[in-house]
């Protein structure tokens, strides 16, 4: 398993990559460029994971999400 080093690229050949890292609480960016055989590289991929802390309240939704057909009350799939 792979430890992403903070404010540093990490290369791999690989077409998957296992991480563990231990992060803080708080928003964390990671952003994944690929290169192709000809040293082209694509727009980075970017994701923001926010790592709540274990003591933080639930999160609520604010905005109901309307049922689907699977999922109303009543209906046997």
């Amino acid at each position: 398993m792979a430890v992403l080093p903070l404010g540093r690229p990490l290369e791999s050949k690989a077409a998957t990559l296992l991480v563990e890292n231990k992060l803080a609480a708080g928003q964390h960016r990671f952003a994944l460029v690929v290169i192709d055989g000809d040293g082209n590289e694509s727009a980075p991929d970017v994701l923001t994971v926010t790592v709540r802390s274990p003591t933080a309240p639930p999160i609520r939704l604010r905005t109901p999400v309307a049922p689907t057909p699977a999922t109303r009350p009543g209906r046997i799939p």
